[in-house]
């Protein structure tokens, strides 16, 4: 009776062995799976931001630019002529 009872005692023992084992497998795959998935959605979500905030321009600057626009410079050698020959004739 003594024999039963001790080898007993070991099934169970090895059960809640393999059961906590199991367990914890399961458990450190759960976190692997969670931790990884946060990240790569983090990583996504700044990507994003930083894709926004690269043509970002702020509103204030959006309204001066619409307001007045800044005349774009060509500079070529007849400008640079014709900007010499305008002050020479301004200052005659």
């Amino acid at each position: 009776a003594e024999f039963r009872k001790r080898k007993e005692d070991e099934r169970e023992r090895e059960n809640k062995k393999n059961q906590e084992e199991e367990d914890k497998k399961k458990q450190e795959v759960e976190i692997i799976i969670i931790s990884s998935e946060s990240e790569s959605e983090e990583d996504e979500i700044e990507a994003d931001y930083a894709e926004f905030l690269a043509g970002y321009v702020p509103e204030e600057e959006q309204n001066e630019e619409e307001e007045d626009p800044e005349p774009i410079e060509i500079s070529s050698d007849e400008s640079e002529k014709k900007s010499e020959i305008s002050s020479e004739t301004l200052s005659d």
